[in-house]
């Protein structure tokens, strides 16, 4: 009898030990193999998974998630480096609670375009189902989505693009200057406001449940803001 209660205080401490101890490199796997399995591609892919007590990442169930990648691919989404970190995760659940961090080097692919949109950088901060996101896009890489969207929308080409701060677009066509306010239209699309109506300068891939809200001219380039549903995304 003495045997038999030995063994078993011998075995519970021997899975309690495992569940401490080995709990993080687990949960770490297997949250690299979820990012993959959902069609997450990077050339190098860390994940840290953190919780008091560790034993919780048993359960699915971590205080903080990192995530750190480099040339990720997801979706339409490129990016040269991806740091993000997560609060409250729920791993079988597939939720979290708040989220914080950065997408560099970013390309967003347009909804019905091949092409992609280059971004320099996303930062997101704040609650996962309406997380703040600033969008910053450089200046080239908006006169090239401005362009491709006059010569769509026009069927010819404009000679010059000017961006006035806070959120004037000025554009130069043959025989024609064209002045107008850049606002976010109601369905979260970048249109030009003009006296003759609205032209859709840029559409984002509605599979993703980000709103933009605002747009203003900063450093010749363009600055978006929004909020991203991240539990939404992590659900879609």
């Amino acid at each position: 009898m003495r045997g038999c209660l030995f063994v078993l205080v011998v075995a519970a401490a021997l899975i309690g030990a495992i569940a401490w101890f080995a709990a993080e490199p687990v949960v770490d796997t297997v949250v690299r193999s979820a990012l993959e399995g959902s069609g997450v591609r990077a050339s190098s892919l860390t994940v840290t998974a953190t919780s008091d007590p560790p034993p919780k990442l048993i359960l699915g169930r971590a205080d903080s998630l990192t995530i750190d990648a480099s040339d990720l691919d997801w979706r339409t989404l490129h990016a040269t480096h991806v740091q993000l970190t997560l609060d409250g995760v729920d791993l079988f659940g597939r939720t979290v609670t708040t989220i914080h961090g950065t997408i560099e080097g970013a390309e967003i692919a347009e909804d019905g375009s091949p092409d992609p949109i280059p971004v320099a950088s996303i930062a997101l901060d704040g609650p996962a189902d309406e997380a703040a996101v600033t969008i910053t896009v450089e200046r080239a890489a908006v006169r090239a989505v401005i362009l491709a969207a006059i010569q769509r929308e026009f069927g010819t080409g404009a000679t010059d693009v000017q961006l006035v701060a806070p959120d004037v677009l000025r554009l130069t066509m043959p025989g024609a200057t064209i002045e107008g306010t850049m606002v976010i239209a109601s369905d979260g699309l970048l249109a030009l406001s003009t006296r003759l109506g609205e032209v859709t300068m840029l559409r984002v891939d509605p599979a993703i449940p980000l709103q933009l809200r605002s747009v203003s001219v900063v450093d010749g380039g363009l600055r978006f803001g929004g909020v991203l549903d991240m539990n939404g995304l992590l659900h879609g």
